[in-house]
């Protein structure tokens, strides 16, 4: 008896090798698109959290410890990114960067925001082009303000819906009481 492979089982095992690695490679891009999604969904969450442990924090800013931090999204000029900013002048809004500290970031190519959505009463609006989103000594309670266009109004809750270039989403909902989630969004 001799020992060793045929010419015909190498086949066998380089054809059974090469299906699973195909079929690796091509589920490859779509698992990974949703990990970097679901990763891209808890950052925002992370700075969302961060302005308000700022904002109920006793961190000076401007020799003052009652500044207000909030989030400020925009996507009448950008739907990849947003601001982390300081309220300065107290006036409870976003103004621009040189009268306030703001951290811009910026979301991963291909990646944007598809939408923002916004809740009173249970009814959800999803036309909104601004949501500012304040939180201020010593109420650990969202402040969540949005506009359409014009000016803004008070609502209970926010959803910033994040898109994926393969089309995934998913929401990240900022409620009154201040809590703050990831999760996933289906139309």
């Amino acid at each position: 008896m001799k020992r060793g492979f045929t010419l015909i089982e190498l086949i066998v095992v380089m054809g059974i090798m090469m299906i699973i690695t195909s079929i690796l490679l091509v589920n490859y891009n779509k698992f990974g698109g949703q990990v970097l999604l679901r990763n891209l969904a808890y950052e925002v969450a992370l700075s969302v959290r961060e302005a308000q442990v700022f904002g109920i924090s006793s961190r000076a800013f401007q020799g003052g410890f009652s500044t207000g931090h909030g989030v400020y999204f925009d996507l009448g000029s950008s739907t990849n990114s947003f601001s982390l900013y300081s309220d300065a002048d107290g006036n409870s809004f976003f103004n621009s960067a040189s009268t306030e500290w703001v951290k811009t970031s910026t979301l991963g190519r291909g990646y944007s925001i598809d939408r923002i959505c916004v809740s009173s009463g249970g009814s959800e609006s999803c036309n909104i082009i601004e949501l500012d989103i304040l939180f201020k000594r010593p109420e650990p309670d969202a402040i969540i303000r949005a506009s359409t266009g014009g000016s803004f109004t008070s609502y209970s809750s926010a959803r910033i819906v994040l898109v994926s270039p393969q089309e995934k989403k998913r929401s990240v909902l900022i409620e009154s009481a201040g809590q703050i989630s990831v999760q996933r969004y289906d139309e």
